[in-house]
């Protein structure tokens, strides 16, 4: 005990060694940026530089210290909104953490990237919601925000879209159709802020589509034979269990000849599809015969329906590819991240172009499994859309 407590605080790091400041970074250039700068300098000839560092101001009054190594001779400063002129210090540390005199560089940034982005967002109306398309041409990291006046006529934030890409997209879901009135506002991640587009849009109606008009087609039996580890009961297609423990409580096809196999589906009723979710074998999800790429097929005749092995009057809706978070490869159930886990719980969702036209009957056509297997199981699917 007396010895912990005669324990003093340790520094962290080389021990100082002089006390004497580095020189200067010379010779100073500026490129300014969207949202900022890039300054290139000379490093001055001493030994012991550990880093330069950046020191600078934002205009809403943040203190902003950036560093580059001693084995770089750039610094990037960021952070500013809108085009202004601004200093930055540059000083020179050295090991013993001595250091220099400034030198002071001016910059004048060009507009934050947040107003190219605000600028170039489309928004339409989607089933239950609002459908976002962005370009992002600096990649920069930035957040979509999306706002609905409630009715007390206040805009209440209800959606943040963090993206990167250089072109995004998004939808918004959980509105109720009718007109409603929206903000849209672009911010970063030093918390500039873009101004907000005000729109009026009306939402199509979404509603899960009710499972118990479904009804199974007839299986193309010249091609595909039920497997002896599951079944050809479509049904157990929607019965609400998504993670089953029994290979009986599935659907379970063998491909006899090289082509995809597929089942066919009687939703009960026309409907504007706007998206469903599939499961696959719980214990052997993104592995083995889980379906890899696949296809969606519609059509309002009965008789095309009817005939199982023929894609005559069939109109392909969608392609999709599974695609798990941890990436691409297949793997056994014990090495899934919590993530693919996750995503096998909840199901693999897919959205339908807005264009494709209304059907009674789906065809689930499955391309490719995980491991280009000639067998596909599958445990349960959900359709979502406007019953017409």
């Amino acid at each position: 005990m007396a010895v912990l407590l005669g324990c003093k605080e340790e520094s962290i790091g080389q021990y100082p060694t002089d006390g004497t400041p580095p020189q200067k970074i010379s010779n100073p250039t500026v490129t300014n940026i969207k949202g900022g700068a890039i300054i290139s300098y000379m490093l001055p000839n001493e030994k012991d530089i550990l880093y330069v560092k950046a020191e600078y101001t934002l205009p809403n009054g943040q203190k902003k210290e950036m560093r580059s190594s001693a084995f770089a001779n750039t610094v990037k400063v960021m952070g500013y909104s809108r085009s202004v002129k601004s200093e930055v210090k540059l000083i020179s540390v050295d090991r013993s953490r001595n250091e220099s005199e400034p030198v002071i560089c001016e910059i004048e940034p060009f507009d934050s990237p947040i107003f190219d982005v605000v600028r170039s967002v489309t928004v339409i109306p989607g089933f239950g919601g609002i459908k976002l398309n962005w370009e992002n041409p600096e990649k920069a990291d930035v957040v979509v925000g999306v706002l609905l006046k409630n009715d007390e006529l206040i805009y209440e934030s209800i959606d943040n879209i963090y993206t990167s890409v250089a072109a995004g997209n998004a939808s918004v879901r959980g509105i109720s159709d009718g007109e409603k009135d929206f903000g849209i506002y672009v911010r970063d991640i030093y918390y500039n802020y873009s101004d907000t587009v005000f729109l009026t849009l009306t939402p199509w109606k979404e509603v899960k589509l009710d499972s118990k008009l479904w009804r199974g087609g007839t299986i193309c039996s010249n091609t595909f034979t039920i497997s002896p580890y599951g079944t050809g009961n479509l049904s157990i297609l929607w019965n609400g269990a998504t993670t089953i423990e029994s290979a009986s409580e599935m659907v379970y096809i063998n491909n006899s000849v090289a082509t995809p196999i597929f089942i066919s589906l009687d939703l009960g009723v026309t409907s504007k599809l706007s998206r469903f979710r599939f499961w696959g074998r719980y214990q052997y999800s993104f592995t083995l015969h889980h379906p890899k790429e696949f296809e969606i097929w519609g059509t309002n005749d009965v008789n095309a329906f009817n005939d199982p092995c023929s894609f005559d009057g069939w109109t392909k809706l969608i392609e999709g590819i599974s695609t798990k978070p941890s990436g691409p490869d297949a793997v056994a159930f014990a090495q899934l991240t919590s993530e693919d886990v996750a995503l096998a719980i909840a199901g693999e969702e897919y959205e339908f172009p807005l264009e494709v036209p209304s059907v009674r009957y789906v065809r689930y056509r499955c391309m490719r499994t995980w491991t280009n297997s000639t067998s596909m199981f599958l445990t349960e699917l959900a359709f979502w859309g406007n019953p017409q």
